[in-house]
């Protein structure tokens, strides 16, 4: 009798637990189940799609490859051809491009931030209105310049009494893509620094206050120590998102008379995707592949610069001593 007991008491614990279990394997595929299904579809098939593609052949008569696990198309892009030239060209404009508005896309809304920390009269108003830039569509954002730097009826420099051409010269266009990227972007980078500036520790701006320390010693040794991840984080967003830019040169510089020295790498690979030479499918799937991994490689750069730095046993030694003499 003792016996059967216990394999009733057993037999419902065992049935608890299996219910337990499917209760939280449902409650984790109902909330990450869409989720893994977009990466699924909309990031790893496309992925490994076009690693594959970067690998085929394709001929100008199918859209199917004629062979794949050839290295022909990466064998074209490292040669002395034309496609190779642009694409390489491209690359070194993206990076131009990049490195000259990531300073300003962290800057501009770093000092933002600082000001809106500093809680002035109505800076709630002013926080929610940098931040809406980043919301307008980037078509409409775009069009909306084009017509305010017109320089026929533009009322920008109807109003300044200027003559600027400020999309049909080369200079001219890219400083208005540079205004319109800062522009769009600004508003996330702030809120970002804004959450990394609350949380700051209070007290050790108390404690460099004692110590005598002046402004820019405490901005120096206080808050930019304690917002080095908000920092990271938007340099490193903010830089991989500077070199995929397409949208911004394709809306602003579509009728400048030297566009082909200034699209980006992704413009260059969309200019293959628009016609129908099927051809061009393994040469466009190198491009991205090449960029995915020279993108990799500043990304392992940046973290290797912002990698912490520990002392080892060296600091523990020092620290010891201090406390013994302490």
């Amino acid at each position: 009798m003792k016996s059967d007991k216990v394999d009733v008491f057993a037999y419902a614990e065992r049935r608890e637990r299996r219910k337990n279990s499917l209760r939280k394997s449902f409650s984790v595929t109902t909330f990450l189940g869409p989720y893994t299904a977009s990466f699924l579809l909309f990031f790893v098939f496309p992925l490994v799609l076009g690693v594959i593609m970067s690998f085929s052949k394709f001929t100008a008569q199918s859209f199917l490859p004629s062979s794949v696990g050839t290295l022909d198309n990466y064998k074209i892009l490292f040669s002395d051809t034309a496609i190779a030239r642009d694409f390489r060209n491209s690359i070194w404009t993206t990076i131009k491009f990049s490195l000259a508005i990531v300073p300003l896309s962290i800057l501009i809304p770093l000092g933002l931030a600082l000001l809106i920390n500093l809680k002035p009269p109505g800076y709630k108003f002013f926080r929610a209105a940098i931040y809406v830039p980043g919301i307008f569509p980037l078509t409409a954002t775009g069009l909306i310049l084009m017509r305010m730097f017109d320089s026929h009826y533009g009322f920008v420099n109807s109003v300044f009494d200027l003559t600027v051409d400020w999309f049909g010269s080369t200079g001219a266009c890219w400083f208005m893509i540079g205004f319109f990227c800062v522009w769009c972007g600004i508003g996330g980078n702030f809120i970002i620094l804004c959450a990394g500036l609350e949380n700051v520790d209070k007290t050790l701006f108390e404690a460099a206050d004692v110590d005598g320390c002046s402004a820019w010693k405490k901005f120096l040794h206080v808050t930019l120590p304690g917002i080095k991840p908000q920092l990271f984080l938007t340099l490193f967003t903010t830089l991989i998102g500077y070199m995929n830019v397409y949208g911004q040169i394709y809306i602003l510089a579509s009728n400048n008379p030297d566009l082909s020295s200034m699209k980006s790498a992704v413009y260059r690979i969309q200019d293959l995707l628009t016609g129908f030479n099927p051809r061009a499918f393994g040469y466009a799937a190198a491009m991205g592949i090449v960029l995915g991994v020279i993108i990799i490689f500043i990304a392992v750069i940046q973290l290797v610069v912002s990698k912490d730095k520990k002392g080892g046993g060296k600091r523990v030694a020092q620290f010891k001593q201090w406390k013994e003499n302490v």
